[in-house]
């Protein structure tokens, strides 16, 4: 089956609308959603309406998503991320709130295993360093681990089937084959397709990934939105400026 993966959209719309635009251009049979789909941007119930009409979805929660339905103190959240997780709760229609509230933070299919930031710890950990991802490996049963969170396009897999040995990597618009162990079966491999909606590796252009599990390959794209269009919604709905002027920088 070929996947269209995505994460962090953010309630970024525009951002959303231009990745699921070009994923489907590859005739995608499922969508895989790694969490975070509100908080910071202007659009929550559009992006929640847009995903929840995915086919063949599989989706978890994150850390933001959980605040705004007050499952996460606010504490954890600077100030920005507060104001917004507020000025979302009044706005999230209660449909979307339903869908939220039956959402995990972790997430493991026939096929593969969901996590918003680690197995180990999935609504707070980021997934960054190889330690990481070799402390986590025990903890998946179903590969591949597709993880978001830290808002950068990532992989993480031994090197050359070495445990001692982690392979970890920014992904660019290369198309990655992905070990497999004897049998056929996926080796422990962790991919970040980067965030939809805010990306923080100094591209501003929307990332998104696409997984082939018969060719056992993945691949990141990075797709120009209207940004300018979203900064206008932001300061329209009397979000913090500071959360439409790092759009423009891929912060």
């Amino acid at each position: 089956m070929i996947y269209g993966v995505i994460s962090d959209v953010h309630s970024n719309l525009e951002a959303l609308s231009a990745v699921l635009s070009h994923l489907e251009d590859f005739e995608v049979d499922g969508w895989i959603c790694c969490g975070d789909i509100v908080g910071y941007g202007p659009d929550p119930n559009a992006c929640l309406d847009r995903i929840r009409a995915l086919k063949n979805l599989s989706v978890i929660c994150g850390n933001h998503d959980l605040a705004v339905i007050e499952r996460l103190e606010l504490d954890w959240f600077n100030q920005y991320a507060r104001a917004a997780v507020l000025w979302t709760r009044g706005t999230l229609s209660a449909e979307n709130r339903v869908f939220l509230e039956g959402l995990t933070a972790r997430l493991e299919t026939p096929d593969f295993t969901l996590a918003h930031g680690t197995p180990r710890n999935p609504v707070e950990e980021y997934l960054l360093s190889p330690l990481q991802f070799r402390d986590n490996v025990p903890l998946v049963n179903k590969w591949p681990l597709f993880v978001g969170h830290s808002h950068m396009p990532l992989l993480f897999r031994f090197a050359d089937g070495d445990p001692e040995k982690v392979d970890s990597r920014f992904l660019d618009d290369t198309e990655e084959t992905l070990p497999k162990i004897s049998g056929g079966g996926m080796a422990p491999a962790a991919l970040n397709p980067g965030s939809v909606g805010q990306p923080r590796d100094q591209d501003n252009r929307a990332a998104c990934g696409l997984y082939d599990s018969s060719k056992g390959t993945f691949r990141v794209f990075r797709v120009p939105y209207d940004i300018a269009g979203v900064q206008a919604k932001i300061r329209a709905a009397g979000l913090p400026e500071y959360l439409a002027l790092r759009l423009a920088f891929g912060q």
